[in-house]
């Protein structure tokens, strides 16, 4: 079979793993309504595989959120096909490019290591830290976004420990739960808030390395956010952190041509 589009497949566990399409990503049925976030852009071509009993009802949930389904294979369709077995990694979705194309600067060294995800959102840079080995600690004060990260990280098997909390309004209780696990890594993803900068400073252990991507003052021009408090100065983060060993200092841009920081520092 050739197909330039994403595959997913909604059969059970174990009819997934006598054999798939090469590239299927695996998402049971009954855990598609949980995991929406884990899917294409709206609009991107799918195949899918699922059992007869679903097959309309699949095409309809994926045709009311506008994806344009190629192809629609039942189980008996799929022996057709060469087809693998065993499990896999396969992803439909990309985490922040530090993580996607940087990992090797934030690799961890040391036995059990600790992150906290500062913003999460629906945590993929979450999982992506955890699948580098880290205990992650997932920080956001939106309860529904942690719901979706833990549900995420019950599908890739990753132990991930979820924490609500408003890091504006309640500096110190950030601060108590870096004091708490020592964490070695801190990432801060599309999301700025400068008080943050000072904390690292001060509680922050030797070591710890801090990745912030969030977006640059130029990105008003095309969109948002266009208020200065949300928005990065150009050079900000390497005169902030001056003092730390910066490991990388570059800036990502989107389609829409927004830039945003690319930047890992060590604090000494």
């Amino acid at each position: 079979m050739t197909t330039t589009s994403a595959i997913i497949d909604l059969r059970p566990t174990q009819e997934f793993l006598d054999g798939h399409l090469p590239g299927a990503v695996h998402i049971p049925f009954e855990q598609l309504v949980d995991l929406w976030h884990e899917l294409p852009p709206k609009g991107s071509p799918l195949t899918i595989c699922v059992e007869q009993a679903h097959r309309q009802q699949a095409l309809e949930l994926f045709q009311e959120r506008n994806f344009e389904v190629e192809h629609l294979y039942s189980s008996d369709e799929l022996t057709d096909f060469s087809l693998i077995q065993g499990n896999n990694q396969n992803r439909l979705w990309y985490g922040n490019p530090v993580l996607e194309s940087h990992g090797h600067c934030i690799q961890p060294n040391t036995p059990s290591p600790t992150a906290i995800d500062i913003g999460c959102g629906s945590g993929r840079d979450t999982i992506l830290m955890g699948l580098l080995g880290y205990q992650v600690y997932a920080v956001d004060y939106f309860d529904q976004a942690l719901e979706r990260v833990e549900q995420s990280a019950r599908r890739w098997d990753l132990k991930i420990s979820t924490v609500e909390m408003d890091c504006r309004k309640h500096p110190q209780q950030l601060i108590d739960l870096i004091e708490q696990v020592q964490p070695q890594l801190i990432m801060q993803s599309r999301f700025l808030h400068r008080p943050l900068f000072d904390i690292y400073q001060e509680h922050l252990s030797a070591g710890c390395k801090i990745v912030i991507h969030t977006f640059l003052e130029g990105a008003a021009k095309f969109g948002k956010p266009k208020k200065a408090d949300f928005l990065l100065k150009n050079d900000e983060l390497s005169e902030r952190f001056h003092d730390w060993s910066v490991l990388l200092d570059q800036v990502h841009y989107l389609e829409d041509g927004r830039p945003l920081s690319l930047f890992i520092a060590q604090k000494p």
